[in-house]
């Protein structure tokens, strides 16, 4: 039998590690003499009443180092020791906590959360009003993706060993103390908690405490983690109505160079599930799209409004060209137009990115490589999944290409049938929710790795493809004559712009990396990747598809901000 219970970790000695060496390289740099620091909290009034104040909130870091300065220099006169005008308890602080993740105890995590595991970062923190808070808001926010819960001292009042803490923590993950596991690296921590009932491992190095984990749940936390999914009821969401009637559905996180995600035929937005959070955490805005023809985006019935030029003008409205109206949606909660108003201060909404670099799959990378080729004053990069982002060449038009061969020839002829539409339709409900699995249409059901979707991710994706219906999504297909004209119009331009080109192997059968092929000569500023993998690969390799895009991107816009790639 599973193990149901939930797991409460600390942060600082456990998710982070320890972070006493950068405190001591800052009293070595300044030449204090040795046990300074300790003999200055050891000579205060009541040992440690301060920094307590600061772990419950009833002073701030910068009222806490305040304090702190001003008993360092009674201190140091005490001793006969004059400190060195560079001496700064906020520079302490900063090195105090300036710690970097354990890889290790996030992989853990990540796989707790796999398996269903309820998971709480419970940690006695502090409310940083420094030069420094940037930092803390930004360490935190990866943490927020990955925890159910995170329950800081300095928002509670109390702090660890008090009980009503921990209780706090079993109440909010919905668990009795005797379900539940707590790490921390501190004794009297560990020794409240047990009091409790609860599971405690007292942490003195990631591997131990981890042999301990895996023998209390009976869960593998060794093995190696799926990147975190994205869980759409926590994203912000907006539609933007352009000035042609054109309504765009989109999802929001992050703060930082602005990445916009083009998914592809017929996954949706959800397609990125598993990219969004890795971006998030390594510092860049995701914007990704639902495109025209699924989900809440407009589903005109004409087939031409399908076509790629339409729909790269009419994406380029919706990032900065026109004065949209918008509804927005944050989680769950919608948003009046008078509280909307509000917010933004005027009833209209504006994306207002003059440049962005923009992420495609399958069509979705047809989409990011007209915008590099019409629209390159916008296109601050460009790349895409499996879809070549030229199509200005006749020999690499994957639609020609495709036709080319018995296989792909089939592959067209099928999306151009009339009676498609009621075909699909009529089998989608049950063939999804017979199987549970994906949309297997007529291929065998023993294809091998088809677990890509859980349950509860293709009923979301189910529930937005009934939404808009799919005679829009099969309208992509339909479009070749016009796209072809369009492609033609910038025939001999290049794509300047730094571009990123990822294909599978030969189990594409239908996108293959031969696609890519003299590509360079047209983007002279590409990289190219190749993974073994089918179509779906940014499903199916998740993790080398993160890394190679992650790494790209931070190359290409300079972005020092990096956390561990399981990220």
């Amino acid at each position: 039998m599973s193990w149901k219970g939930a797991v409460i970790f600390d942060l600082y000695g456990v998710i982070f590690k320890r972070p006493a060496g950068g405190i001591s390289n800052y009293v070595k740099e300044l030449g204090l003499p040795q046990y300074f620091l300790e003999n200055v909290f050891a000579s205060a009034e009541k040992p440690g009443d301060s920094f307590f104040r600061l772990e419950r909130g009833e002073i701030s870091v910068t009222q806490f180092c305040d304090q702190f300065e001003r008993r360092c220099q009674t201190y140091a006169k005490q001793v006969d020791f004059k400190l060195p005008s560079s001496f700064s308890a906020q520079k302490l602080y900063f090195n105090f906590s300036h710690t970097f993740p354990d890889e290790e105890m996030l992989n853990a995590v990540a796989i707790l959360k796999e398996k269903g595991i309820k998971i709480c970062l419970l940690t006695n923190n502090f409310v940083d009003d420094t030069s420094y808070r940037g930092v803390s808001a930004q360490k935190f926010l990866p943490l927020r993706l990955i925890f159910d819960e995170i329950i800081e001292s300095c928002r509670m009042g109390i702090r660890k060993p008090n009980p009503e803490i921990f209780l706090e923590a079993c109440r909010k993950l919905q668990a009795k103390p005797n379900e539940t596991v707590f790490l921390d690296d501190l004794r009297e921590n560990v020794k409240a908690a047990r009091t409790l009932g609860m599971k405690t491992i007292l942490v003195k190095s990631s591997n131990q405490a981890l042999r301990e984990l895996k023998l209390m749940t009976g869960i593998d936390v060794f093995k190696k983690a799926m990147p975190v999914c994205i869980d759409p009821t926590k994203m912000s969401q907006c539609s933007i109505t352009t000035k042609s009637s054109i309504k765009h559905h989109f999802f929001e996180m992050g703060q930082g160079p602005p990445i916009i995600l083009l998914h592809g035929f017929p996954e949706g937005w959800y397609g990125w599930r598993r990219q969004i959070p890795a971006l998030v955490m390594s510092g860049y805005r995701v914007i990704a799209m639902e495109m025209k023809g699924y989900g809440e985006s407009s589903c005109p019935p004409e087939v031409s409004e399908y076509s790629i030029e339409n729909i790269t003008k009419q994406a380029c409205q919706s990032f900065a060209l026109s004065s949209s109206k918008a509804n927005s949606v944050l989680g769950n909660d919608i948003l009046t137009e008078i509280k909307f108003k509000e917010m933004c201060l005027h009833k209209y909404f504006v994306l207002g990115l003059p440049q962005a670099t923009f992420i495609g799959h399958d069509w979705g990378g047809h989409v990011a490589g007209s915008l590099a080729l019409h629209y390159p004053e916008r296109t601050f990069a460009v790349g895409s999944f499996n879809a070549p982002l030229d199509l200005t060449r006749e020999d690499q038009n994957a639609l020609t290409t495709l036709g080319q061969n018995p296989a792909g020839r089939a592959f067209l002829d099928y999306f151009q049938n009339k009676d498609l539409l009621s075909e699909f339709s009529g089998r989608l409900d049950s063939q999804i929710d017979s199987n549970r699995d994906g949309i297997s249409l007529d291929w065998p059901n023993d294809l091998p790795n088809r677990t890509v979707y859980s349950a509860e991710e293709l009923d979301y994706v189910l529930e937005r493809m009934k939404i808009s219906g799919i005679r829009g999504m099969l309208n992509w297909y339909r479009n070749a004559n016009a796209n072809q004209r369009w492609y033609s119009k910038v025939a001999g331009r290049q794509i300047l712009c730094p571009a990123l080109m990822v294909t599978s192997n030969s189990r594409d059968t239908l996108l293959t990396p031969q696609l890519g092929q003299h590509m360079e000569e047209r983007i002279p500023n590409l990289t190219k990747g190749i993974l073994q993998s089918g179509h779906w690969v940014l499903l199916e390799k998740p993790v080398e598809a993160n890394e190679i895009l992650i790494n790209w991107l931070n190359k290409v816009h300079r972005n020092k901000f990096q956390l561990p790639s399981l990220l």
